[in-house]
């Protein structure tokens, strides 16, 4: 319990201690997750694909997706087949969340990193930028600021991705961003409209030069 404890205030130390920059990825465009469901399953069909795209291990990504899908599943090698109908934005907003907590580095934005271990704590090393950060402190990072947003706050997201209706969508603190009018890829500063549930609907009220 003592080490638990020891950890997570590391983790908030290393999270007061980013830049504002740390937060936003603006360099790197997140694979796409595809999937299809197939009667009381879904099947994510390139799981090994987008494993090596961010070189990691395919084994890790699928424990990370049960566990956050909160489902049992069978992994062949290829494809993972998922116990439960999922939708294919839910699955791309986990798979997201895995690659900031495991991927992308929080002091540069970028995902040249590698899984290393020290002692009993494993870290992200960034060959980018050379710093060393524990895994985990993404998740941290979005569980102290979670439930926090309200109404008429000003945001700054990193849009990757358009929905169907062609308005940008960013993660932020647990929350899908909703943004009409953005482009996939570029980086906004937003007002928060409403919120609904996991849901955010914001509008743009300045564009950031990258």
């Amino acid at each position: 319990m003592q080490n638990d404890e020891e950890y997570l205030k590391l983790l908030e130390r290393a999270y007061i201690l980013l830049p504002e920059t740390a937060t936003i990825t603006v360099r790197f465009v997140p694979p796409k997750i595809k999937s299809q469901i197939q009667g009381k399953n879904t099947v994510i069909l390139n799981i090994s694909e987008v494993s090596k795209l961010i070189n990691r291990d395919a084994d890790l990504l699928v424990k990370y997706l049960l566990k956050e899908l909160a489902t049992s599943g069978m992994f062949d090698g290829n494809h993972l087949i998922l116990k439960g109908n999922f939708r294919q934005e839910q699955i791309q907003r986990k798979f997201e969340n895995f690659l900031y907590d495991y991927v992308i580095c929080p002091s540069c934005g970028k995902p040249d990193t590698k899984l290393i271990k020290e002692g009993r704590i494993f870290l992200l090393k960034c060959d980018a930028c050379g710093s060393r950060n524990p895994i985990g402190l993404a998740k941290f990072a979005r569980k102290i600021t979670e439930g926090k947003i309200k109404e008429g706050d000003i945001l700054k997201v990193y849009i990757s991705r358009l929905n169907e209706q062609g308005d940008g969508i960013a993660e932020h603190s647990g929350y899908t961003v909703i943004i009409p009018g953005a482009k996939d890829g570029e980086v906004v500063k937003v007002k928060v409209k409403k919120i609904e549930n996991n849901k955010i609907y914001a509008e743009i009220i300045e564009r950031q030069k990258v």
